[in-house]
């Protein structure tokens, strides 16, 4: 199989990761990423991935084709691009993968936690590190933009960014906990193990008040 570029990378990177292909080449971070990710899974392993995962993207069920290992990679490939770090996979993938390393998760590079995508999520920076300008508290953030400026940024001529598991735009509050990029409480936990918050239920609320 031929070697993966970082032009194909890229473009694949930008359907599961939700952000156009601008934001992902202006961190400076896919070659490492690409060698990262080939590293932990190891090359030939990692070019089968990646065939399944783009003829999964072709496909209507999506990421939902895929093998539970290469699901698995697939979220530690989003999970890298919006950290910066490689998480610990699931026993059980990290097992079927026949890795030859450590099932533990690591920062890429000092420069990878400072380029992490969950920072422009919100407008916000890495603590410690490319602080805004003098003032910037005092103007408002720009405002999320339509589902449909997101799709047609992210578009690479298949129809625009990948949609997970959604057919319709959906309110925050019915997108699982797991779903959403962040930090983890817990940096022992695959992405795959990560459990759904479940909200308090109505006498619980009255106890936390009393």
């Amino acid at each position: 199989m031929t070697g993966i570029s970082e032009q194909d990378f890229v473009g694949v990177c930008a359907r599961i990761t939700g952000f156009g292909q601008y934001d992902l080449y202006g961190t400076g971070m896919a070659p490492l990423y690409l060698d990262t990710a080939r590293d932990q899974v190891g090359r030939e392993r990692f070019d089968t991935f990646w065939a399944a995962l783009k003829k999964a993207l072709e496909q209507q069920q999506g990421l939902e084709k895929l093998s539970p290992p290469h699901l698995e990679v697939a979220r530690a490939l989003v999970y890298l691009w919006y950290t910066g770090a490689w998480p610990k996979l699931a026993p059980a993938a990290h097992a079927a993968l026949r890795r030859e390393k450590a099932n533990t998760e690591f920062v890429a590079a000092p420069s990878a936690y400072t380029e992490g995508l969950v920072w422009r999520t919100f407008h916000g920076h890495p603590a410690g590190a490319k602080a805004p300008g003098f003032g910037t508290w005092s103007v408002k953030p720009p405002d999320v933009p339509a589902i449909e400026e997101l799709r047609e940024e992210s578009a690479d001529g298949a129809g625009g960014a990948y949609r997970v598991g959604f057919e319709d735009p959906v309110a925050l509050d019915d997108v699982p906990h797991d779903l959403l990029p962040a930090f983890r409480a817990s940096r022992d936990v695959a992405p795959s193990e990560v459990p759904t918050a479940r909200a308090p239920e109505a006498a619980e609320e009255e106890e936390i008040r009393a």
